[in-house]
């Protein structure tokens, strides 16, 4: 059985600068995030979700250009 660890600063401020990362090379692309694109990372930052439920797609997709 697994046991869960506990979420701690660290953890978020590493996923914080993950996004952040990502961020900079999807607007290097020429895209744009939205709102819930935006939403859906906050969640990620905060540990309300996983890496593999973050990365995921989710519905259609918008090129955002």
């Amino acid at each position: 059985m697994a046991t869960m660890r506990t979420f701690t600063e660290k953890d978020r401020q590493r996923r914080s600068e993950v996004v952040s990362y990502a961020q900079a090379s999807i607007a290097l692309e020429g895209f744009k995030l939205t709102d819930a694109d935006k939403l859906h990372a906050e969640r990620y930052i905060n540990g309300e979700i996983e890496l593999s439920e973050f990365v995921k797609p989710r519905g259609e997709s918008n090129d955002g250009r």
